[in-house]
């Protein structure tokens, strides 16, 4: 078995907090919406990348 680097562990938990992070926008409404202006996500860049976060406007936001 080979051994799990921090570099493992670090993205691991980088993908935990956006999970938990994409679950609070669920509870508050804001799921489907750029969390910088606003703007609705579009539905099928959603569903290729569920954790998305932000509008194709600002991606290094995300």
């Amino acid at each position: 078995m080979s051994e799990i680097t921090n570099e493992t562990v670090s993205a691991i938990d980088a993908t935990l907090r956006d999970v938990e992070r994409a679950l609070e926008r669920l509870r508050t409404g804001t799921y489907r919406h750029c969390q910088v202006c606003e703007t609705p996500i579009d539905e099928a860049d959603l569903v290729a990348q569920p954790l998305l976060a932000n509008c194709p406007a600002h991606p290094e936001l995300a």
